[in-house]
């Protein structure tokens, strides 16, 4: 006669060749005949694991542990079954139990570093692969998470040398090539991100890391119809705040802010406490017009703590709008020089709340400071700090005076140029032969939407050669690189190797006629300046740009041209190169 281990040996054996319906009747039997039969009990729920029964597998699992509480493999697989319902907290419990019996296995700590990940705890996830790799140097599955885990500390190349290293191992890992993948559109390399999110889901379509990984990089290949059906996928084999964030971010670049903003509301649901999300949010509403609702998530940015800068830590209360009743406030500048020069406005109004302001900038703007009125006291960041009461960076100023759409303060100038560099210039530029156009090609290249919002000279040479004109170009940084390989006409003259600082900037913008410029800060100081503006816009533009609309708010001198299509530069430099022949046409110079 069989005994019970004897049918349990046969039992498995039908299980590991793949004959699972003969292998779970001889567990049923088993556990029929001792419904406490534990190592049965398991077995059961490892097959109705693998072949997708995941609340049976449970219910299996949980009653083979509940047996057997010091059964190392039993806990394991049922932190497997956890994490893959979702229930990361349980599973990172189990794990742990599972490791304090068993300490050495390799796969219950490569697991539970994928749950730590997705929990967010990713300084603890590196560890618990570095325990799982010291156990065995090729396990594919903890170099994948292990590479995951380094992209969530921002270290993409380091991730994809992880993933590849995974891949070198075994070549059918959809995991491994589902982090490639991310790690790789980390880097901006989206054909390749696409290729391999592609070869991880040819491995397992029903994974949903790799349809959300291609939908964000299809939206950057401006694939928008295929993007959303990826993100649908990715919703629809795993809900969650990760796909809804990431199909949020996509809904930005096709320029569809309202949807966008409730993809986001839809994350923060599930991670109310989620800074990014908090910021995805504000910028959305910003974009699509919604000012009452996106200050405040706007605001969210000051607990980011990655910031660069970082934040500062002031004992000094944050200013909300209140009357000051002659208490000094600081403001501050924190993010790019172009966002600087916009709420530069916002200084007059904070002095006739009734403070003495002490305003700090970047130390580039400092010149320019002279022509603002409001500040008692300017300085420049990383010079000692005066005494002060209360604090606000400058870009919550727009919360605190409840800017909405109808109330955006637009009286300009509210910078003014050197009177004297003024005259230098004009000196310098000499006689008028035609109409005087400054022009700007490129932003900062190391923010991150550099590459989709700088046309960059090949996109605007277009314009120089419109008869009846003369170009300065004004570009400063890495943005003059090709200048001296580029065949530019006689009307154009390089400007750039002679501007100093800001100050010469509105002083040559004094001198001219119109500011052609991408969306940089040379863009915002022609705006302040009150000189005549256009502005080469991408796509899905700045939330400041709003969307559909060719004037600003923020500059009533601006007018904005905007890409009919994503990559479009083309599009956009032929609108405004026929605009300026018209303009040069009826352009008569001064005597």
């Amino acid at each position: 006669m069989v005994t019970l281990s004897q049918a349990l040996l046969i039992a498995l054996d039908h299980h590991q060749a793949g004959r699972v319906a003969e292998a779970e009747d001889i567990y049923r039997r088993i556990l029929g005949a001792d419904p406490e039969f534990a190592d049965a009990m398991q077995l059961l729920g490892v097959l109705a694991a693998q072949t997708g029964r995941q609340a049976a597998a449970q219910r299996s699992l949980r009653l083979a542990v509940a047996l057997r509480p010091d059964g190392a493999g039993g806990l394991s697989n049922l932190a497997g079954v956890e994490q893959s319902a979702g229930a990361l907290d349980a599973a990172v419990r189990h794990y742990g139990r599972a490791l304090r019996l068993m300490p050495d296995l390799a796969d219950a700590h490569a697991s539970r570093a994928g749950a730590l990940r997705r929990l967010g705890q990713v300084p603890a996830a590196l560890t618990a692969t570095g325990h799982a790799l010291a156990l065995a140097p090729d396990h594919t599955d903890a170099l994948a998470n292990r590479a995951a885990a380094l992209l969530s500390c921002g270290d993409a190349r380091a991730a994809e040398r992880c993933a590849r290293r995974s891949l070198s191992v075994n070549a059918r890992s959809a995991v491994a090539y589902a982090t490639l993948a991310a790690a790789l559109a980390a880097q901006r390399r989206w054909a390749e991100a696409e290729s391999a999110a592609r070869d991880s889901l040819a491995l397992d379509r029903n994974a949903a890391e790799p349809w959300e990984v291609l939908g964000a990089v299809l939206a950057k290949l401006a694939r928008f119809p295929d993007s959303l059906n990826a993100f649908a996928m990715a919703e629809r084999l795993r809900p969650g705040p990760s796909v809804h964030a990431a199909r949020g971010i996509a809904l930005v670049a096709m320029a569809r802010p309202a949807e966008a903003a409730v993809a986001f509301e839809r994350a923060l649901a599930d991670r109310p406490q989620d800074v990014g999300l908090h910021w995805n949010l504000g910028f959305a509403r910003l974009m699509a017009g919604d000012y009452r609702r996106g200050w405040p998530e706007f605001d969210w940015r000051r607990r980011d703590p990655h910031a660069d800068p970082p934040w500062r830590p002031f004992h000094q209360p944050p200013w909300q709008g209140e009357p000051l009743n002659g208490r000094t406030i600081l403001l501050y500048a924190e993010q790019g020089l172009g966002d600087t020069l916009q709420v530069l406005r916002y200084v007059p109004l904070v002095a006739a709340r009734g403070g003495r302001v002490v305003l700090e900038v970047q130390r580039p703007l400092l010149p320019l400071m002279a022509g603002l009125e409001g500040a008692a006291q300017v300085i420049a960041r990383g010079d000692p700090l005066p005494p002060f009461d209360l604090e606000s960076p400058l870009m919550s100023l727009p919360r605190a005076f409840a800017t909405d759409l109808d109330s955006v303060p637009a009286d300009i100038p509210y910078l003014r140029p050197d009177p004297v560099r003024v005259a230098r210039w004009r000196e310098r530029l000499g006689p008028r032969d035609g109409l005087r156009v400054g022009v700007v090609w490129a932003g900062n290249p190391r923010f991150p939407g550099d590459e989709e919002r700088s046309p960059r000279l090949a996109g605007l040479r277009g314009l120089f050669d419109v008869p009846g004109c003369r170009f300065y170009g004004l570009q400063m940084g890495p943005g003059r690189a090709g200048l001296a390989e580029s065949a530019l006409p006689d009307s154009f003259t390089d400007l750039g190797t002679a501007i100093s600082d800001f100050a010469d900037t509105a002083a040559i913008m004094a001198n001219l006629d119109l500011v052609v410029s991408s969306c940089t800060g040379p863009a915002h100081l022609a705006g302040a300046l009150g000189v005549p503006l256009w502005v080469a816009l991408p796509f899905s533009a700045d939330w400041r740009w709003l969307t559909g609309r060719d004037d600003s708010l923020w500059y009533p001198t601006a007018r904005l041209f905007r890409q009919p299509a994503p990559g479009d530069w083309p599009a956009v430099a032929g609108r405004m190169a026929a605009e300026l022949a018209a303009l040069a046409q009826r352009f008569r110079p001064l005597p």
